[in-house]
């Protein structure tokens, strides 16, 4: 499967997350109890998705304007980690965002960009797609979380009416 192929493969699970949030969403408001960390977290499934689909594409936009694949993922993976970098920060910053969410958050999207950083760097990856889509993943997989967090019903929040 090429680059191509794979990052078009990516952007479809993102969408097709955006698509279930708004399901969720629709089921969740029609029940009546919505709380602001509900709020946030359907934010932030559908900005993650929306970015994982940006990024899928990036690679084909930028391609007739630069002059090597090197190049390319270079590029690239600057605009992600820069883009996961300032995106995490405002997650960490929210209200909703409990302690152990913000350790957990600012540690792994401290990975993803100090692999962005690597590969814009040549140090240990040689300016290829692999960190790149892997960059492109964690929005995915972070879409991913925040839909189930969504989703899961606690037995505190069960009204017997």
């Amino acid at each position: 499967m090429s680059e191509s192929e794979t990052l078009f493969s990516i952007a479809q699970l993102a969408i097709g997350l955006a698509g279930f949030s708004a399901i969720v969403v629709g089921f969740k408001r029609e029940s009546g109890y919505w709380r602001r960390a509900d709020a946030d977290r359907f934010n932030g499934m559908v900005i993650h998705s929306m970015f994982a689909a940006l990024f899928c594409v990036l690679p084909s936009i930028l391609d007739p304007f630069v002059r090597s694949p090197t190049a390319l993922w270079t590029f690239a993976s600057a605009l992600l980690g820069v883009q996961i970098a300032l995106h995490a920060g405002g997650v960490v910053a929210l209200s909703t965002t409990d302690l152990i969410a913000r350790v957990v958050v600012g540690a792994l999207a401290a990975g993803a960009v100090l692999l962005q950083v690597l590969n814009v760097l040549g140090v240990g990856f040689d300016h290829t797609p692999g960190p790149y889509r892997v960059g492109v993943l964690w929005h995915v997989i972070q879409a991913g979380v925040l839909f189930l967090m969504l989703t899961f019903v606690r037995a505190a929040d069960i009204r017997d009416d």
